[in-house]
């Protein structure tokens, strides 16, 4: 199989519909699993992808090109598994030969973590969230838990996006969250956010990306200080499962089968494709990795339509660092 061979440029639109997408994707290899959890939990039951580190081949050479590229940081490689391998950029040493314990992958939700107070959240339910400390629990009636850079946990409610706010209402009873240390918070709605959300992440303490609108009438929508800017249509299909990159840039989204990568300062998509398991951005946004099949192809942000460099190793997550 050739790595990603269904990765092209879409083109920089401000408002793109579901045709142009489809006509872009017609005749391309088979699509990559949907990002609804009981299609997930068929991807990553996977067979064993072994306990140890694969060696890499042409190893060279990849080094050299990415060397030349100006690749660099550690790269999470997450095999099936779920267990997750350091891999030095651009030297491609195995820094975890033998792996370290990844994130339960036989689940198709995983939770979100904050670093900052040491807490967590996970979808427990359909309509059910559980914030998680040191030997703490909390409940709530929710769903798409996020954390904002500073560590300010988010969810939607009823399509309405809510904050755990430090700056509780007046009358209001604040619920202690038990992470590092102990902070009262109380929900309390986002002030300018739009109604109808279905999935949001956030791009920075004031800036969010967010799926809105019917489940086959949805966009892609960037919301800031109160403003709504619409950057895509789905019109006719799935939008979701959406990714930030770490400055917030670009925002990677499942359009129906298919991964279609957005600059959000060109307000339009970049390029995407079939087949994707994982993406994953460097921090300085200059590159992505995305995992398919039996590859992880970098790609480069001056040429997204195609891949820079493809290390011949299969992957079910990615991170960088």
């Amino acid at each position: 199989m050739r790595p990603l061979a269904t990765w092209l440029v879409v083109g920089s639109l401000a408002v793109l519909g579901l045709f142009a997408v489809r006509d872009a994707f017609r005749g391309q290899e088979t699509a990559a699993s949907s990002p609804r959890p009981e299609r997930l939990e068929k991807r990553l039951h996977a067979p064993p992808g072994g306990a140890t580190a694969p060696p890499i081949a042409n190893h060279v050479a990849l080094r050299e090109q990415l060397e030349s590229l100006g690749v660099d940081g550690v790269l999470y490689v997450t095999n099936a598994d779920c267990r997750r391998f350091l891999l030095e950029l651009p030297s491609l040493v195995w820094t975890t030969p033998q792996g370290l314990p990844g994130p339960d992958c036989t689940r198709g939700t995983q939770p979100v973590v904050d670093q900052r107070f040491g807490v967590s959240a996970v979808q427990v339910a359909a309509d059910a969230i559980e914030a998680r400390g040191q030997g703490w629990r909390l409940r709530f009636q929710g769903n798409d838990p996020a954390f904002t850079p500073s560590g300010t946990l988010t969810f939607l409610r009823a399509g309405r996006l809510f904050e755990w706010t430090v700056h509780c209402q007046p009358g209001a009873r604040p619920t202690t969250f038990e992470g590092w240390r102990m902070i009262k918070r109380c929900p309390h709605p986002v002030a300018g956010a739009p109604e109808q959300l279905r999935e949001v992440v956030w791009l920075s303490d004031s800036q969010f990306a967010a799926v809105a609108g019917p489940e086959r009438a949805a966009s892609l929508v960037v919301v800031g200080n109160g403003v709504t800017t619409r950057i895509f249509n789905a019109v006719g299909a799935r939008l979701g499962a959406l990714s930030a990159s770490p400055r917030g840039r670009y925002v990677a989204a499942r359009v129906d089968e298919n991964l279609v990568v957005f600059d959000l300062q060109r307000r339009g998509a970049l390029a995407g494709g079939s087949g994707a398991r994982a993406i994953a951005w460097s921090p300085d946004e200059r590159f992505w990795a995305v995992a398919v099949e039996d590859s992880i192809a970098v790609f480069s942000a001056r040429q997204p339509g195609q891949s820079a460099v493809t290390l011949p190793l299969s992957a079910f997550g990615l991170e960088w660092r």
